[in-house]
């Protein structure tokens, strides 16, 4: 297997000068341990049969090739985290996916199958997993790692050719790129700290006043973390959120008594208590609503197995995964819509994804809207 390995800024711009309008099949290696953003290890880019490694610790400027990467058709396999690294450093995601995991499901090889079963499957290539769990950011990378991360992108174009041709026949190609287009879409949405709270566990068991606490303790964490460059985990963790939030403590002594770590009391402890007592001055007709549960609604477990057998049926007729068209979380994502939000709400809220696309046309139509 044949690749360059780009080390310089003058490499990145004389590769640059050579790509074209062909696809561009890419891969990322990054580490994630204790970060808010990946650390990009390695870069692998294959274009016209010819592969590039590009190092991005030796190479600190990339923009130009992000630049490149506008209006490109870009082939990647289960593309969700390096989408994540792509719209980090690039800003946008000015490009056309083709999201070869995605192409399987379509074609019910798999709901999430993987990209080195996906090479098994399509080309009848063995394909070696063994470095997957290495440090890419740790230098110099082994012959070893570099031959595994060439690999990832070897074979994408081959098989999303493959793929595509598949797709053709069995008319699934514009659910396909309608797919892709979505999973492009949802990746730019920028998180709005005000919901940060939204996520956490167990907010039916607080009462106003506690969501309130847990409202501003969640948005000041992701603004944190995201200051800091830290996971939201190594600022507070999301179950002392909620301690907080039932025993509102007032104190430095009342956190130790909730048993904080001694590093979240340490370096947050008294910012914490700063942001409880802002809360205590609040209005109370301020605070977030009560949290409702969809496993509390009476319908909630008749709906959703009339839902089930009625997606199943479709998934059937169609030789489609089912979670490919509406796992439990789009499932409820829909009723939670239907159920907890008026109609002036509605009209303003995002449509679930069971209404829109080619899932309304397949399956959506049938609930109500």
């Amino acid at each position: 297997m044949q690749f360059e390995i780009i080390t310089t800024q003058a490499q990145l711009h004389d590769f640059i000068t050579t790509l074209d309008d062909s696809p561009i099949s890419l891969d990322t290696e990054f580490v994630r341990t204790r970060t808010f953003v990946a650390n990009l290890g390695l870069l692998q880019i294959s274009q016209n049969e010819k592969i590039t490694l590009i190092d991005p610790i030796a190479v600190s400027d990339l923009s130009e090739f992000w630049l490149a990467l506008d209006n490109k058709d870009c082939i990647l396999h289960a593309s969700s985290e390096d989408l994540e690294i792509i719209r980090q450093h690039k800003g946008d995601l000015n490009l056309k996916l083709f999201d070869t995991q995605v192409a399987c499901a379509f074609l019910n090889l798999g709901a999430s199958l993987g990209y080195a079963k996906m090479v098994e499957t399509l080309q009848d290539v063995i394909v070696d997993k063994g470095e997957s769990r290495t440090d890419w950011c740790a230098r110099p990378l082994t012959a070893k790692q570099i031959n595994y991360a060439a690999a990832d992108v070897l074979h994408l174009q081959p098989c999303l050719e493959k793929l595509q041709q598949q797709l053709e026949e069995k008319k699934m190609s514009l659910f396909f790129e309608q797919e892709c287009q979505t999973i492009l879409d949802l990746k730019m949405k920028k998180q709005d700290p005000d919901n940060a709270y939204k996520s956490l566990n167990n907010l039916f068991k607080l009462d106003r006043h506690g969501l309130a606490v847990i409202k501003a303790l969640a948005k000041w964490r992701l603004q944190t973390a995201q200051e800091r460059n830290l996971a939201l985990n190594f600022v507070v963790k999301a179950d002392h959120l909620w301690l907080l939030a039932h025993y509102r403590p007032s104190s430095l002594e009342d956190l130790r008594r909730l048993n904080l770590l001694p590093n979240e009391i340490r370096i947050h402890g008294q910012a914490i208590l700063n942001i409880m007592s802002e809360v205590e001055k609040q209005d109370e007709s301020s605070y977030p609503p009560f949290v409702s549960r969809l496993v509390d609604f009476p319908a909630y477990k008749k709906t959703l197995k009339s839902m089930r057998e009625k997606i199943k049926l479709c998934a059937e007729k169609h030789e489609l995964p089912i979670e490919l068209i509406a796992s439990k979380r789009i499932i409820n994502e829909y009723l939670s819509w239907l159920w907890k939000l008026d109609d002036l709400q509605k009209e303003r809220a995002d449509k679930p994804k069971l209404l829109t696309g080619w899932r309304f046309e397949l399956i959506g139509h049938q609930f109500e809207h």
